[in-house]
């Protein structure tokens, strides 16, 4: 039975990550443009945007990507193309086999197949989870990779002692899926070497080739130092904000309730602005955080690990600016899920009596029900039409009325919008080489500016639309503040007009008035 219903949980699970999962969120990030381009131009010719052939690091819009998610994208864009589904279905598949995973170490946690459904199902629903499966990001792989290596690790010490050492090259792997990563995988092993050190020295011989699997992955930020994201970090935040003062300051903001169960993540791209959980877990996330401080009391070596893994979680996004963050924060999911999961277990477990503890889940379940259906309604009737223009909307429909048009000499695209050339690249399909041949990159140094200035017969933010005569043969890409401020629009012919889904303008494409 229980068979059954984990197998009704995974199917519910894909239905939540893949149903509409081109349309919703609205259309790619900069950064799946980027991680899609970049797969497409590995899998034809070995060599990422900068002909740099198999990176180890992607230097993407200047910044120091990590190569799992990017490389784990490969398959995907092979199967699909390179498209939406290509770009997002990678991420959507970790998604769900973290819903499996979640599974088997909770089971082994808490000794307890139905505790193992309950966190499979708590993830499967969970708005956190949910939103970030839906578009590539890194957080999906890095859960994964760290959770199976956990899994590992402690049936390895209990069972087959072999699997030992794949629990260390997992979490050895998962340091190269995102920076977070980094803090919480090697918090994380210390404290279960240090807890397991008596019994890891019984197998001394698998755990010195666990070590030296670790170690490999280590040695790789000597060959690669940019792994380490130290460019990144100066990126996000000055050292006046890395004081301990300033980080216990921002890390507390990670416990806010507005943030878990209100409105979530303040950048609309990492939340879908209806709080990471639903309202109804505070009661058993209480319940099992207790739960979890008594089994510790009790030698739960295990319970300590959960606690110290949702404590430590959120340190990598204190030390940066935007707080609370549920990107950089991402090691909440999973474990607030087990101690959720284990809440709900603990709950059930006070009624003696089997059917009245069946009702009193279905109860539970048929709440949890509740609470989904209003997040997919939100989800889908609202959030899609309200925050369109923080997923870059209307690049693919610029891109697509430029194939039906190849007949302009030049394209000026507006500056207001980041990186718009990913997105031509993305949708043209364009080899690398021949990018490679015509592009010229942005000198600034500010974080904020385009990458690239031009490629091809495109150009980006050199226009100025307010001051400039429109010239003939070239078609310009304009935003509504740019359209308004024309200075000179009577000379200009509007060809097409973009909307978001909620009907508003999101660009004008226009050119001079003698070329109709």
């Amino acid at each position: 039975m229980k068979k059954i219903i984990l197998i009704l949980i995974l199917v519910l699970a894909v239905f939540l990550r893949l149903f509409k999962v081109t349309q919703n969120p609205p259309s790619l990030s900069w950064d799946e443009a980027a991680v899609g381009y970049n797969a497409w131009s590995i899998l034809n010719t070995g060599k990422d945007e900068w002909g740099k052939t198999l990176p180890l690091v992607f230097k993407s819009f200047e910044d120091d990507k990590h190569p799992i998610h990017i490389y784990l994208t490969v398959p995907t864009v092979a199967i699909f193309g390179l498209n939406e589904m290509g770009v997002r279905a990678s991420s959507a598949l970790f998604g769900i086999l973290n819903v499996l995973i979640i599974f088997f170490l909770a089971k082994l946690i808490f000794k307890s197949a139905l505790a193992g459904i309950i966190a499979s199902f708590v993830l499967a629903i969970s708005p956190y989870n949910i939103h970030f499966s839906r578009f590539n990001h890194e957080l999906n792989f890095a859960l994964f990779f760290f959770m199976l290596g956990l899994y590992l690790f402690l049936i390895g010490l209990e069972k087959k002692k072999w699997l030992l050492v794949l629990g260390f090259s997992f979490l050895g792997l998962d340091l190269l899926t995102y920076h977070s990563a980094k803090v919480v995988v090697l918090a994380i092993l210390i404290l279960i070497i240090t807890f397991y050190f008596k019994e890891l020295l019984k197998i001394k011989k698998y755990f010195l080739f666990g070590i030296l699997a670790f170690s490999f992955f280590i040695g790789l930020f000597f060959i690669e130092p940019t792994l380490l994201g130290k460019a990144r970090l100066n990126q996000t935040s000055s050292a006046s904000e890395r004081t301990i003062q300033a980080i216990m300051g921002k890390y507390i903001k990670h416990f806010n309730y507005h943030f878990l169960f209100v409105k979530g993540d303040t950048n609309p791209r990492l939340s879908s602005q209806t709080g990471m959980f639903y309202k109804i877990d505070i009661f058993f996330l209480v319940i099992g955080f207790l739960a979890l401080i008594l089994g510790i009391f009790k030698g739960r070596k295990e319970y300590l690990i959960i606690l110290a893994w949702a404590l430590v979680a959120p340190i990598p996004a204190s030390i940066t600016s935007e707080v609370p963050h549920a990107a950089r924060a991402m090691f909440m999911t999973g474990s607030w899920h087990l101690i959720l999961a284990l809440g709900i277990y603990t709950f059930l477990n006070v009624f003696g009596n089997k059917m009245i503890k069946i009702f009193v889940g279905l109860i539970i379940v048929g709440i949890q029900a509740i609470s989904l259906v209003n997040y997919w309604n939100s989800y889908f009737n609202d959030y899609r039409d309200r925050y369109a223009i923080e997923w870059q909307y209307g690049m693919k429909q610029i891109v697509e009325y430029l194939k039906a048009h190849p007949e302009y000499d030049e394209v000026y695209m507006t500056a207001e919008r980041q990186q718009p050339y990913i997105f031509y690249l993305f949708y043209l399909k364009t080899p690398v080489s021949s990018y490679l041949k015509t592009v010229r990159y942005n000198k600034t140094l500010s974080r904020s500016a385009n990458t690239v200035a031009s490629y091809s017969k495109f150009h980006f933010g050199l226009w100025d639309p307010i001051e400039s005569l429109p010239i003939p043969h070239i078609l310009y890409v304009v935003t509504p503040s740019n359209y308004t401020g024309l200075r000179h629009k009577l000379l200009f012919n509007t060809i097409s007009e973009i909307k978001y889904p909620n009907g508003t303008s999101a660009f004008y494409l226009v050119t001079a008035k003698i070329y109709e």
